[in-house]
């Protein structure tokens, strides 16, 4: 009598040589990185490159989520979508850089700091022209002697 092993070793074999042509992992196989939908650039320039458009839509997406010319994002699907490219983008201008392939908790990290600066440019921060004055100036005003001021002393003496 033939045994269950030896009868369907021929069976398993060919499943596994399917498996190997249609590419797929064997079953229990635990895949460490996650499938990639997209392809990731070989340089650093061409990643920054990638983000810098990837960041821009969805700043436009986030400004007017109707406008599909603008930001070429569909949905908040497509959104979040965008969101973990270019949390990956960023971990493979990383690796590119030198660093560590970043963890799960690395590229969350990633993700929510992408998400807060795409959030901080919807906003539309108001620049603070006093301090920007200041900035652009400073050297200036050091350099030059104080300046004094003959009607400020009779605004102080007639204002109370």
């Amino acid at each position: 009598m033939v045994s269950l092993a030896a009868a369907s070793a021929p069976f398993a074999a060919h499943l596994a040589l399917r498996r190997r042509a249609r590419g797929q992992p064997p079953p229990g196989h635990a895949a460490t990185a996650p499938a990639q939908d997209y392809h990731l650039p070989p340089s650093i320039e061409s990643a920054e490159r990638e983000m810098a458009i990837l960041l821009r839509r969805m700043r436009a997406f986030l400004q007017d989520p109707y406008d599909f010319a603008a930001s070429r994002i569909a949905d908040d699907a497509a959104f979040e979508d965008c969101l973990d490219q270019a949390a990956t983008l960023g971990a493979r201008i990383a690796e590119l850089g030198g660093a560590a392939p970043a963890s799960p908790t690395e590229r969350e990290r990633m993700r929510g700091l992408i998400l807060d600066s795409v959030m901080r440019g919807h906003r539309g921060a108001v620049p603070d022209r006093l301090s920007e004055a200041r900035r652009s100036s400073a050297g200036r005003l050091l350099a030059q002697p104080p300046v004094a001021y003959p009607m400020a002393g009779l605004k102080a003496r007639y204002s109370h």
